[in-house]
């Protein structure tokens, strides 16, 4: 008896070729400040989560502005103070009938003025705090720290990277010759 034959199974074909593993976007991390870099916490290979504090970039204008500022708001303090205590004694006086509503109104009016004054300034004093903060630079997405092109010390502007991030989901990219590409499918098992 013979057995029908059937076609033989082929050894499957093996080529070794070149593959880098990439991540689908690079991100750069950057300072929203100019000044000097203060800091830097990461390293490259690091991996970083979104929004995780790279580096610090201060500025010392800032740091002498602040003082400045909290001098002012000081002195402003004083001021409110004092006007208010003389708001509360022309109020007395005028219910007494001892001084008249124009001394009243002024006092109200100085009040308000050191009021507004005092305001001002620590609106002003929120915007230098708020600069400040924007010294930290943040990751702006998770994955891998793939170059750190500053060191502590270095100047930057307003915009410039501090840190390129690879982003996670990374890819398997093969470097096939085209010889080799023509009998590959997408789905075909691939051996790392």
């Amino acid at each position: 008896a013979t057995a029908a034959a059937g076609p033989l199974d082929e050894p499957p074909d093996q080529k070794a070729v070149f593959a880098t593993i990439e991540s689908r976007r690079v991100v750069p991390g950057r300072s929203r400040i100019g000044g000097t870099v203060a800091a830097i916490a990461v390293r490259e290979g690091d991996h970083v989560e979104l929004g995780q504090v790279i580096a610090t970039v201060g500025d010392d204008k800032l740091a002498l502005q602040m003082k400045s500022l909290d001098a002012q708001i000081a002195g402003l303090e004083a001021q409110v103070a004092q006007a208010q205590t003389d708001l509360t004694r022309a109020e007395d006086l005028f219910q007494k009938g001892i001084a008249p509503k124009t001394r009243l109104d002024e006092a109200r009016t100085a009040s308000n003025v050191a009021a507004n004054a005092m305001r001002a300034r620590t609106a002003e004093r929120s915007v230098i705090q708020q600069q400040l903060t924007e010294g930290n630079v943040l990751a702006p997405a998770a994955g891998r720290v793939l170059k750190v092109p500053l060191t502590a010390g270095t100047v930057v502007m307003p915009g410039d990277p501090v840190a390129l991030i690879a982003e996670q989901n990374f890819v398997v990219r093969l470097k096939v010759p085209e010889r080799h590409a023509k009998s590959m499918k997408a789905g075909d098992p691939i051996r790392i």
